[in-house]
This record gives structure tokens, C-alpha cells and sequence, in this order.
């Protein structure tokens, strides 16, 4: 799997790459998910919608990170704000998650996050769900192209 192009990021583990059947376990075992919400998934109007269903099916709290659109999807904050949050494990939402979930950010930005998660929460277990494999997740899809990330998605969905 090809890793994001920046020589700043040292990995020491990478993310199992799982596909839906893992990540609905993952989920569904959750005591308190939380979906992070990115612009990208609020362009994307097929992308919006599975996240919103989602966010329904899992009973997940959720938060949007887009600085337009998105007010559907969840609480508005920004990325530095939500990652500060879940570093310090404070209360997000009035809750503490046990399960992260980021959607919708660009691929770096997605890493960073993650990347400092990694370090400061390893009991918090870190979910990238976007089209592109992220390292730094604890759980991670593949790299895909969008029609086989949207069928993922709708993967997920199934009871």
C-alpha cells in the first residue's frame, strides 16, 4: 500500500487494513462512536448520504470538520479543536468516545490526526474510512477508487 509522500512521518506499526464486515464489528461493539466529519464527505453527495445513514445505524455521535455545508452531519468544529478534545480525553459532544471514525478530511490531514492520537490515546481505537489507506489508524480500508469505497460504505450498512 503506498504510504502519503511526506518524509516527516516515521511510522512505527500501520494500520490492519479491514473492510466492512471488521469495521461494523468494530462498531457495533462500541460503547460511544464518534464520526468525524470532513469536506470531502460534504461534497460528495452519494459519500454524505452513507455517512449520514451511518451515523443513524451505529448511533454515533458526530462531528463536522467542514467549514461550509455539512450542518446535518453534526456538531460544527474544526480539526485542531476535536484533536485537542480526544488527546486530552476530554468530554466530545458530552461524551467520551471509546471509537473514532474520520471521514471526508484529506489524506494528510486525516494522518496527522491519527498520528498524534496514536501516541497520546492508544486505548482509543482510530478508524480511517476514506477511499485512501491511512497508516496511522489503528483500522484502515485499502486503497480503492470512489465506486469501491461508495460500495464499502453500503457494505457497512448491511445488518
Amino acid at each position: 500500500m503506498p504510504l502519503p509522500k511526506d518524509p516527516t512521518l516515521i511510522y512505527t506499526s500501520k494500520a490492519e487494513v479491514a473492510r466492512a464486515p471488521v469495521i461494523r464489528s468494530l462498531l457495533s461493539r462500541a460503547d460511544e462512536p464518534l464520526f468525524v466529519v470532513g469536506p470531502r464527505a460534504v461534497e460528495d453527495d452519494e459519500w454524505r448520504d452513507r455517512v449520514a445513514q451511518l451515523i443513524r445505524r451505529f448511533r454515533a455521535g458526530a462531528v463536522c470538520t467542514a467549514p461550509y455545508g455539512g450542518d446535518d452531519l453534526g456538531r460544527k468544529m474544526g480539526m485542531v479543536e476535536l484533536a485537542t478534545l480526544l488527546q486530552r480525553d476530554a468530554p466530545v459532544l458530552g461524551s467520551n468516545p471509546d471509537v473514532v471514525v474520520l471521514t471526508g478530511s484529506r489524506t494528510d490531514v486525516t494522518d496527522r490526526v491519527l498520528q498524534s492520537l496514536r501516541h497520546a490515546r492508544p486505548d482509543l481505537v482510530k478508524i480511517s474510512l476514506n477511499p485512501e489507506y491511512c497508516p496511522s489508524a489503528d483500522y484502515s480500508l485499502p486503497t480503492m477508487d470512489m465506486d469501491d469505497f461508495l460500495r464499502e460504505l453500503e457494505e457497512l450498512l448491511k445488518a
